[in-house]
């Protein structure tokens, strides 16, 4: 495998080369080398851990198996690493060989973001059909005897995607329900989505619920892309949303707050104030301060508790200006143990509006605007049912988020 790989940013007009990264066995750790080009003309790849782009830097031992943040952040996780452990071992591989720079390299020019990694598996497929059937089938199916062209084509697809669900990206026209491979050109309708079928563990109605969780949420005025259910001819639903880190054949590059901060997502680390906190330095900017604080509101009043700090990200153009990224991965969620993986003020399993307005107020964002943005989110939540029902949800479990929704409201309006 390699033991090398050239880093570059493209963001649609051509790569600009950044450095290489190579593995060092004998630390366990990778090391960047950056080019003199970059180190003379640099952006803020990574505005908190990298402060100096210049000579040779070494990735830390943890939490990102000696990778930095900013480059941890285009390798998948959960089902996307799944993909690459069961395919190495049906080729007779071992895993156990598999560096993070190997990792990268599988990566290659398809991933999350604006970060290139070279050499890519020139062997791919291009411009394959996208059949959801076969999908779902195959991702219900998946087991240690599924054959490793399978499981291939299943990793080419998903695109440096991460998290637990079976996922893949694609160029989806909306309108006519029509599917395309991601790496051909964005045009006649078709733009950039990811591409979500359910886990073992999910509800079986959980695309339906997430569209109505992401019609909810832009209704409290949270910024959401625009999403879709799609069917299979069988009946399976996909939830589908449009990538934020694409704009037709543009890129930009994404930052996720656990890579920024060299953070575990899976660990209670941060809270919500310090994660305000962190808005305000990386973006300057009090709309995405005031933009996390509505989103802190709408997770514990909407009852969505899967809120680490890989599921807020942030977005940096060729300009080298960052902002907060659209939200994502937002549903019902029971969380860690049953509460926030971010504590609000201290409280994770019950917050009440004075703990919200407490987190907010700690973050810089004054009592008065925070309370307006608090009776905008829990006029959108209290809303619930409409848009579950909108989203074609059953009403009975329709009826038992309602429920929740209900306790969590009552609990918080105190």
């Amino acid at each position: 495998m390699s033991r090398r790989v050239t880093i570059a940013l493209d963001f649609g007009d051509g790569e600009r080369h950044l450095g290489e990264i190579a593995w060092i066995p004998d630390r366990r750790l990778a090391a960047v080398e950056w080019s003199g080009d970059f180190s003379a003309r640099p952006l803020p790849l990574s505005p908190y851990h990298i402060k100096r782009i210049e000579g040779v830097a070494l990735g830390p031992r943890a939490p990102f198996e000696g990778l930095h943040g900013v480059f941890a952040d285009s390798l998948p996780d959960g089902w996307g690493r799944r993909l690459i452990d069961r395919e190495i071992a049906r080729r007779g591989g071992a895993i156990s060989g598999l560096t993070p720079v190997d990792r990268l390299a599988l990566v290659g020019a398809s991933g999350m973001g604006a970060l290139v990694y070279r050499p890519t598996d020139e062997g791919w497929p291009r411009n394959g059909p996208i059949d959801l059937d076969w999908f779902a089938n195959l991702a219900d199916a998946l087991g240690e005897d599924t054959p490793a062209d399978d499981l291939r084509k299943m990793r080419e697809h998903a695109g440096g995607s991460a998290g637990a669900r079976p996922k893949f990206v694609a160029l989806l026209d909306p309108k006519r329900g029509l599917l395309r491979d991601f790496r051909r050109r964005a045009e006649d309708g078709f733009r950039h989505h990811i591409v979500k079928y359910r886990s073992s563990e999910d509800s079986p109605h959980a695309a339906e619920e997430e569209l109505a969780y992401a019609r909810m949420a832009r209704a409290a005025g949270v910024t959401m892309t625009d999403a879709t259910v799609l069917a299979t001819r069988d009946g399976a639903r996909f939830f589908a949303a449009e990538r934020f880190d694409r704009d037709g054949d543009r890129r930009k590059h994404m930052h996720t707050a656990a890579g920024i901060l060299h953070l575990d997502f899976r660990a209670p680390t941060i809270d919500y104030a310090n994660l305000m906190k962190l808005v305000m330095f990386v973006t300057r900017q009090n709309d995405d301060l005031e933009q996390m604080a509505r989103r802190m509101m709408f997770n514990a009043l909407a009852h969505n508790r899967d809120d680490h700090v890989k599921n807020h990200a942030f977005l940096m153009g060729s300009d080298g200006a960052w902002r907060l990224s659209p939200a994502y991965d937002i549903t019902f969620s029971q969380g860690p143990g049953g509460e926030h993986a971010l504590a609000i003020a201290g409280e994770g399993r019950r917050p009440k509006r004075e703990h919200l307005l407490a987190a907010a107020g700690e973050a810089g964002l004054r009592k008065p605007r925070a309370a307006e943005i608090f009776a905008d989110v829990e006029a959108a939540v209290v809303d619930w049912r409409r848009h579950a029902d909108d989203a074609g949800v059953p009403r009975d479990r329709a009826a038992a988020i309602a429920d929740q929704i209900t306790i969590v409201c009552s609990v918080a309006i105190r």
